[in-house]
């Protein structure tokens, strides 16, 4: 006789109902049905309501989750320090940016599918601004002894970093395709040209100048 498969914990079930869950509604949206859910988690459409009150629990649940930072966190927390600031940065900015599509594709989707949007509950609990806080430590991290070359405290320019990242993959501000090494580009070097050589300098409008005339 095959022995039984142990059984699964229930928070273990309810992450594996999700993680099948989150793919489909970025496909579908709201009209994936329960009987798709329950064959992609490999469970009987019955467990479904066993762990969730309603289908639309389980979307609020799958929307919560996408919002959760940790993975983030932990995959940031990996970054080769040995890389020079740019490639960390830009490796940390990409990651940033996977996090951040995959919040707005799945929105955006439930949302066209007529899918009450409903913010995640706790989004304005204490523990997601410490988890923006988290992410903000991580890349000053990143900065590590490097923060020396900066001529800005490192968590300022995190934060400008941050807001072009967001503006870099959000739908409505219309500035999508940026690569995570421009954006680094950008934030540490401006845009400002670099000539190979000294501007030429105009001697006779210097001089003029000191000598007071008009």
């Amino acid at each position: 006789m095959t022995p039984r498969a142990p059984a699964m914990a229930p928070e273990d079930r309810r992450a594996a109902i999700i993680a099948a869950t989150v793919p489909l509604l970025r496909d579908k949206g709201s009209a994936v049905s329960t009987r798709e859910i329950a064959k992609a988690a490999g469970v009987a459409e019955g467990t479904i309501f066993r762990v969730f009150e309603s289908k639309g629990e389980l979307v609020a649940a799958c929307v919560h989750d996408t919002f959760e930072t940790a993975a983030l966190q932990a995959a940031l927390a990996r970054v080769d320090r040995d890389l020079p600031l740019r490639e960390r940065l830009a490796v940390a900015v990409a990651l940033m940016q996977d996090y951040l599509r995959d919040i707005f594709t799945l929105m955006s989707v439930l949302h066209a599918s007529g899918e009450p949007v409903r913010r995640p509950r706790g989004s304005h609990h204490p523990g997601r601004e410490q988890a923006s806080s988290a992410i903000d430590a991580a890349f000053v991290d990143l900065v590590g002894d490097d923060a020396d070359r900066l001529r800005l405290p490192p968590v300022e320019v995190v934060t400008y970093l941050r807001m072009l990242t967001l503006s870099s993959v959000h739908p409505m501000l219309g500035h999508q395709g940026a690569t995570a090494q421009e954006l680094v580009d950008v934030v540490l070097e401006g845009t400002l040209a670099r000539p190979t050589t000294a501007d030429p300098v105009d001697h006779e409008g210097a001089g003029r100048a000191s000598q007071g005339e008009k």
